[in-house]
């Protein structure tokens, strides 16, 4: 990496600029302690809400992507660029802040029609794919869970 930035003429000392002290802290708290007390506490929940795990799910998914994008495409910004911290941990904030909740907008707002499009296109094409390693049929495994009872005969 720093081969690539003394062939460019780039001083190879990281300018970071920052008006928060301690900004890599309270990113890291915003990004993974936060989030996995939340996801935590959702998952030992008896019946968790649909939205909360939606929010949670797409959290870490978007966490993830973030990462690997920082990691291999975006790591002269996040040394160069000023105030860059800052910038994702507030994007970071609007995400996971249980106001906001903006995990849960991206994916209903904004990603959840374009993956039903795809959804409906390309589902049945995968399962086929699988044979019969896809889903297993209903009739050939008995469901988990208590044994029915008189009124759902």
């Amino acid at each position: 990496r720093f081969d690539l930035l003394r062939s460019l003429g780039c001083p190879t000392e990281a300018m970071v600029i920052s008006i928060v002290p301690y900004i890599g802290f309270a990113c890291f708290a915003t990004q993974y302690v936060y989030p996995a007390y939340e996801s935590w506490r959702v998952m030992l929940q008896d019946k968790p809400d649909g939205h909360e795990l939606t929010q949670w799910t797409f959290y870490w998914a978007v966490c993830v992507s973030l990462m690997t994008l920082e990691h291999y495409l975006l790591f002269l910004l996040v040394d160069y660029f000023p105030l860059y911290l800052e910038l994702k941990t507030l994007f970071l904030l609007w995400l996971v802040h249980p106001d906001y909740k903006g995990a849960t907008w991206l994916w209903y707002g904004k990603l959840k029609g374009i993956h039903k499009k795809l959804d409906d296109d390309f589902y049945g094409k995968i399962m086929d794919f699988l044979g019969p390693f896809g889903p297993a049929e209903a009739s050939s495994t008995p469901a988990a869970g208590p044994p029915p009872t008189d009124t759902q005969k």
